[in-house]
């Protein structure tokens, strides 16, 4: 699938998860954008690799202060419909860690769905909330509760 959604609890490592994916498939020759959805955390964790990854070519959207500043939510939204609806370019969603940050998902949910993707789950066993399979599923239900 060419759109990847890269979701999971706080602190289990999506935001690297997602940035190694990126330059994998960079790395494969293959057009790539990465958006950090993150509308609940809008610091762009990534930002120490944004020049790696655009030395790599990989489209960083991103709506965190010191990357692409101006740009307001809406901005976001049409930088990210745009790679999502070009049927060519490798879409990695970083997705926030809780119900909340997947709210982020609703505003493509149609495009999302026409393009076809696969849900990537990072679970990290060290965090509490996910230490355990119990924990993980229920986290994971909540996210699919939301996205749909």
């Amino acid at each position: 699938m060419r759109v990847k959604i890269v979701t999971g609890h706080y602190g289990t490592g999506k935001t690297e998860f997602s940035v190694s994916l990126a330059m994998k498939l960079a790395s494969q020759g293959k057009k790539v954008a990465l958006a950090d959805l993150d509308i609940v955390n809008v610091y762009f964790r990534s930002r120490e690799h944004s020049e790696l990854l655009e030395k790599a070519g990989i489209r960083i959207i991103s709506s965190s202060l010191g990357h692409h500043s101006s740009l307001d939510l809406p901005a976001i939204s049409a930088e990210v419909r745009g790679p999502i609806q070009d049927g060519k370019t490798e879409v990695i969603l970083d997705v926030g860690g809780d119900k909340a940050g997947t709210n982020a998902l609703v505003n493509f949910r149609r495009d999302i769905i026409e393009s076809g993707y696969e849900m990537l789950y990072v679970i990290n066993s060290h965090r509490e909330e996910t230490k355990d399979l119990a924990g993980a599923l229920k986290h994971l239900d909540g996210i699919e509760m939301v996205s749909g």
